[in-house]
């Protein structure tokens, strides 16, 4: 294990995503296949929404917990985190917004895999109010 793996842990300490590409601020929890991030909303970038919907926000802000995770994983293990990509979207809901500023929660689960694939789903959250939620599909290159 590596010896700097205490957790919270920045995400730019577990990804490779720089801004404007960075969405997520730190990795708080991992714990089997479940992990859980931070991000404070945004009042401005790439996904700004002047309504503050920002669906795309939403969707990668779960698939990069999800990096973050993997990262943290290969970082303990003493490796190089595996490449991988958002290859797909299924039954997403956006049930409310936030205003910029709030500090968002995103919990997510690997609910299955196979080979590359895997499915996660993700629930994001502003307290105790659930933002929005759906399944994502990532690849992940395990070589």
């Amino acid at each position: 294990m590596h010896k700097n793996t205490k957790l919270p842990m920045s995400a730019i300490a577990l990804l490779p995503h720089r801004p404007p590409m960075l969405f997520v601020d730190r990795l708080l929890e991992r714990y089997g296949d479940k992990a859980k991030g931070e991000v404070v909303m945004p009042d401005r970038g790439i996904c700004f929404d002047p309504d503050h919907k920002f669906p795309e926000f939403f969707i990668e802000v779960i698939a990069q917990t999800m990096a973050m995770a993997n990262g943290y994983d290969a970082l303990c293990d003493g490796k190089n985190p595996n490449d991988g990509m958002l290859v797909g979207i299924d039954s997403f809901v956006f049930a409310h917004t936030a205003p910029p500023g709030a500090l968002l929660h995103i919990v997510i689960e690997k609910s299955f895999e196979f080979g590359a694939v895997r499915i996660i789903h993700g629930e994001i959250f502003h307290g105790d109010v659930l933002l929005a939620q759906g399944d994502i599909k990532v690849w992940e290159d395990i070589g």
